[in-house]
């Protein structure tokens, strides 16, 4: 903000040419610019750190979305790790040679389907459609975040093409002061009305639909 501070300075300056009636609404003038401009970047600022909170949030999402795919995976292979145990049981039932070791197999390979059970069959199935809704959840609201920073970049895009040309008018006002030409006064107010305008169209863009990529996901 230093260079507000700046600007301010030179605005108190010129008021102090009274002498002139022209200098004073010149002055005047300078100081309703220097004004406009610190509004128009301090609202710059937020905008822009708003860009950078977003993406962050984006990137963390789509990081503990990795996470729980890679638990799925892992349960996904668990899960069938027990299933070929669970079918060497039942073959070993079909293959034994007296009905006690028969019933014993079975009873090995049945225990691998009780719900109750942890680390069952079921509940590992289950846990791993949660993980997985969990990681298609977590994707979808990392991508409504980076859509979200792009339309926030867009908006701080625009505000910044409106800090510049606030700047612009501040420094045509000063011209102004030194060469008595009231065309470089018109120029900077002219200057700072387009500015003041960039500043609400730029909380006034549209929301445009995004048609998500896979590096977005």
């Amino acid at each position: 903000m230093s260079e507000t501070h700046e600007h301010l300075e030179q605005a108190e300056h010129a008021e102090h040419h009274r002498s002139d009636p022209f200098n004073q609404k010149v002055a005047v003038s300078m100081a309703i610019v220097a004004a406009c401009l610190a509004g128009i970047s301090m609202d710059g600022h937020r905008t822009h750190n708003g860009v950078l909170q977003l993406l962050g949030d984006s990137n963390r999402l789509r990081t503990e979305a990795a996470t729980a795919e890679v638990e799925m995976s892992n349960l996904r292979a668990w899960y069938q790790a027990k299933k070929v145990r669970q079918a060497q049981y039942e073959i070993a039932a079909e293959m034994a040679g007296d009905e006690a070791k028969r019933a014993k197999f079975e009873q090995k390979a049945e225990k691998y389907n009780k719900k109750d059970e942890k680390d069952s069959l079921p509940e590992l199935d289950e846990r791993a459609v949660e993980k997985e809704k969990k990681a298609e959840r977590l994707k979808a609201e990392a991508r409504e975040m980076y859509d979200e920073s792009e339309f926030v970049h867009r908006q701080a895009d625009r505000l910044d093409m409106a800090h510049l040309l606030a700047e612009i008018a501040l420094v045509l006002c000063s011209i102004t002061l030194l060469t008595k030409r009231k065309s470089f006064w018109y120029a900077g107010l002219l200057a700072t009305v387009i500015a003041i305008g960039l500043t609400a169209s730029a909380h006034m863009l549209p929301r445009e639909e995004h048609h998500h990529t896979t590096s977005h996901a």
